[in-house]
């Protein structure tokens, strides 16, 4: 058998060489590569459903903080129009409001309960109102800042009507203001139930 030249054999193992090189390129980088890809997909998969679970979350913290907030609200509202009249709160509450002030509340006249007339709508109220009658004394700045404070009470209520009367300087007494006024409490009015089947 005849010897292969020395040409001949470096052909040979360059083309040896370059077999094996794309053997290893196809068998060991291209599948690197492949699951490179597959993990870049999973990368970009859970990037999403991470900024979906952040977005969610967000919108839930959103929610319970809006649920706290509607609590304080709800909680506001029942003070200002609770479910009963509650007339001693009511009471201390105007007479705390005509000491702040500095006039003589002598007299408080309660009235009595009802609903209020229809709305322009012809829808009725979901609130009773409660009327009371005052009396009270002062001097006119004090009077003023008794009407003033009047508007900022805790409870829902409303000053439907005011009157003055000037009474002046006696030998024995200063000059003060005399004043009747009417406020409306509001009251939550009873839930009612229709009979079943209706």
């Amino acid at each position: 058998m005849k010897r292969l030249s020395a040409q001949m054999q470096m052909y040979i193992a360059i083309g040896f060489i370059a077999v094996v090189a794309i053997a290893f390129v196809v068998l060991a980088i291209l599948p690197k590569f492949q699951e490179a890809s597959a993990v870049d997909a999973q990368i970009a998969t859970a990037e999403t459903e991470l900024q979906t679970a952040q977005a969610l979350l967000a919108r839930r913290q959103s929610v319970k903080a809006q649920a706290a907030v509607n609590e304080v609200e709800l909680m506001q509202i029942a003070n200002q129009v609770p479910d009963s009249p509650q007339l001693p709160s009511v009471i201390i509450e105007l007479q705390n409001v005509a000491n702040a002030a500095g006039v003589d509340l002598p007299t408080i006249s309660v009235g009595t309960i009802g609903a209020p007339p229809p709305a322009a709508d012809g829808s009725t109220p979901s609130y009773n109102v409660l009327s009371l009658t005052i009396g009270y004394t002062g001097q006119w700045s004090e009077v003023i800042d008794f009407c003033r404070r009047l508007n900022r009470l805790d409870r829902g209520t409303r000053v439907t009507a005011m009157s003055f009367a000037y009474s002046p300087e006696v030998d024995d007494q200063d000059a003060f203001i005399s004043a009747s006024g009417t406020i409306e409490v509001y009251v939550m009015a009873p839930a009612t139930t229709s009979p079943a089947g209706q």
